[in-house]
């Protein structure tokens, strides 16, 4: 199996919870300039590191990582990264890539169902679907094909081990 998808991730009043906080028009998201794609450089998102090298940085640890993280029961996380995509007009791939180097798992948390959608190399897709996990082995090449449905599309990336 390359990877595993858990749906109702989390109880459903906690990821109504994390989706209201997010789209919440105070919460910080910070552009990122580029979507890691050859085809288009003019593409961007929004993005927001609550771990970062390990280290906590973000004051939204709590009502955001936590939840996912107590459920994971890791005790090694190299990062997590909030992602915000804003709406294309025709569904666009980010480019295949993995999220670091050293061994490491990833889990992507959907934070909002939209048409968008994980694309591995194998061509296996994986939908957006609100409180759904994906979790898969770091060293396989994965990337995010954009949402042309929604306003936005959201997920969290938690890399671990």
């Amino acid at each position: 199996m390359l990877f595993q998808v858990i749906e109702n991730f989390l109880p459903q009043d906690t990821a109504d919870f994390i989706e209201k906080e997010m789209l919440c028009n105070t919460f910080p998201w910070y552009y990122s300039d580029a979507i890691n794609t050859s085809e288009d450089n003019n593409k961007f998102f929004f993005s927001h590191s609550i771990i970062h090298e390990g280290e906590i940085n973000s004051k939204f640890y709590d009502s955001i990582a936590f939840p996912i993280l107590d459920k994971l029961q890791s005790n090694k996380i190299f990062r997590v990264k909030c992602n915000l995509f804003p709406k294309q007009n025709k569904s666009i791939e980010k480019g295949f890539h993995t999220d670091m180097e050293q061994e490491h798992k990833v889990l992507l948390y959907y934070v909002n169902t939209n048409n968008g959608f994980t694309l591995f190399e194998n061509g296996d897709k994986v939908f957006s679907i609100k409180n759904t996990a994906l979790i898969f082995d770091g060293k396989l090449k994965h990337a995010a094909v954009l949402q042309t449905d929604k306003k936005v599309r959201i997920n969290i990336n938690i890399n671990y081990k």
